[in-house]
């Protein structure tokens, strides 16, 4: 019954949030669309690095939604109401905290702006701009901090209503302001307006659905609950820095080394590679609070869950990182013009470092849910320092593939370190099998699929629509069949296999029935 409410809930959960998550991609799509053409380049690659450069700001929240997360696993698994009360008026006040560290570390950051941005001089109206930026990411520590119990008790997917409506809201007010007003401060007016309102909003529903927890509680959080998140939070920040100093601060290179428009070029790519991966992370998120409950109750089905989850990864990474190689390109010519084009080798490695990075999705999930933030708690900051040295080094003699090259370097070290970690600690048994007959063989075959897709794609002497289309089948049927070749004697490819085949018998039956209907 326990594992059926789990499965469930992860279902409703992953749902919803791809419900919510097209919904939005389609509109920010279109509204992207009318920024680049009413607000240019420049601006578009200000919104790039202003986001960026902010993003880091959250810093100060060092890791206390990871380890408050997981510390509520437990209570809400044994309905302990109390338990629940004393850490979520303890998360309050963090949060309350972090919301002020930022606005003080942002007016302060402002002074740099000249720094930051080599072209602020040709920019009307920076400043407002710029604390509309700081507002909009502040405020959310206020008004958010109470989100955290409805994800990790498995229920987020009924905030769907609410989220659709305020999705919709946002992005039908902004394309209006934008053809209306031509405004970049009344584009972020509107959406620092209608995300306030969402969260209060959000805050209330979450409030009435729980109405037996108190956020002001007197409750003393246990010791050893407290241990632990304290343990945690030390190495989740350790771990944010790191991430932010990968993630983060490639923009930011690009503006002081090159130029706020390439950010801006940059950024489109980045905002495609970022809707697929959210749509992928969306669904595996969802699934973390599930093995977390597992790794409470059934600890020895964790590793055959993991081999499942990453296999599926990299189907899922593999297939969108050759595909968008093969499309990419055509697909922003079609979108913006030919003047917003990277070149095809940048695009080759900027793909190869979205497939990298989730390659390390699965174990992530384990890690995060084992709580085992600790266990790797250095490498982050290992791996951003070696991501700055090359990126800033190699930037100066090749531009923008420097960056890009930095990043893929230093993403090794994750990817090999954290594996180990899940399976010394949370499977317990040695890591050589898997590194050998799973993740080397994945990026091999990656590897493959990508150097013929990178050649068919410079030597196609076609244009337009249809090389689009002919390169994303041909990148389709590539990767499928690389699949079947080297995989189709695995357990984790007949699982999924499977269910696909269970998938499409189904809506065989449906569209079956449906074509009799209208008969």
């Amino acid at each position: 019954m326990e594992s059926n409410s789990r499965t469930q809930n992860s279902v409703f959960n992953v749902s919803s949030n791809l419900i919510i998550y097209m919904i939005k991609t389609f509109l920010n799509f279109i509204a992207r669309t009318i920024f680049i053409r009413v607000l240019g380049e420049l601006y578009l690659g200000v919104n790039g690095l202003l986001t960026n450069i902010l993003s880091m700001l959250s810093l100060a929240e060092m890791g206390f939604s990871v380890a408050i997360s997981f510390g509520l696993y437990k209570p809400l698994a044994e309905k302990d109401n109390k338990q629940i009360s004393a850490l979520m008026t303890f998360f309050k006040k963090v949060y309350n905290v972090v919301g002020v560290i930022i606005i003080v570390v942002g007016i302060v950051l402002y002074f740099f702006i000249d720094k930051l941005i080599p072209e602020y001089k040709d920019l009307s109206n920076i400043s407002i701009i710029y604390f509309l930026y700081l507002i909009n990411t502040a405020s959310t520590y206020f008004i958010a901090y109470k989100e955290i119990l409805i994800t990790a008790d498995q229920k987020y997917y009924k905030l769907t209503k609410i989220n659709i409506v305020f999705t919709v809201l946002l992005y039908t007010l902004q394309i209006i302001g934008l053809i209306i007003f031509k405004n970049f401060i009344v584009y972020l007016l509107i959406q620092f307006i209608v995300q306030i309102l969402q969260k209060i909003w959000t805050n209330k529903f979450i409030t009435k659905e729980y109405s037996q927890i108190d956020y002001n509680s007197k409750e003393e959080i246990q010791e050893k609950s407290y241990q632990n998140i304290k343990k945690n939070v030390k190495a989740s920040f350790l771990h944010k820095i790191g991430d932010y100093c990968i993630n983060g601060t490639d923009n930011i290179i690009i503006s002081s080394f090159i130029n706020v428009v390439t950010v801006g070029i940059y950024s489109n790519y980045t905002t495609i590679i970022t809707m697929v991966n959210n749509i992928i992370t969306m669904a595996y998120n969802n699934l973390t609070a599930s093995v977390g409950n597992l790794l409470v109750k059934e600890k020895e089905k964790c590793l055959e869950v993991f081999l499942k989850l990453d296999f599926l990864a990299y189907l899922l990474y593999g297939f969108s990182g050759v595909v968008m190689l093969g499309v990419i390109n055509e697909f922003i010519t079609l979108w913006v013009g030919e003047k917003y084009l990277l070149q095809d080798i940048t695009v080759l490695l900027i793909c190869f470092n979205f497939f990298l990075a989730g390659t390390r999705l699965a174990s992530n999930i384990v890690k995060t849910a084992a709580g085992l933030q600790n266990e790797d708690k250095y490498v982050p900051i290992i791996q951003s320092v070696v991501n700055l040295f090359i990126s800033i080094i190699l930037v100066k003699g090749i531009g923008i593939n420097g960056v890009i090259i930095g990043t893929i370097i230093s993403s090794i070290l994750p990817c090999l370190y954290r594996p180990y970690i899940i399976y010394k600690k949370v499977f317990e048994c040695g890591l050589s099998q898997y590194m050998c007959k799973y993740y080397f063989k994945y990026i091999l075959v990656l590897i493959i699929d990508m150097i013929i897709i990178y050649f068919l794609s410079i030597n196609i002497k076609l244009s337009g629509f249809l090389k689009l289309i002919l390169l994303g089948i041909i990148s389709s049927v590539i990767f499928v069949i690389s699949i079947v070749i080297f995989f189709r004697k695995y357990k984790e490819y007949k699982y999924w296999y499977q269910i696909l085949k269970e998938i499409l018998t189904k809506l065989r039956k449906i569209i079956l029935k449906l074509s009799k209907v209208k008969k």
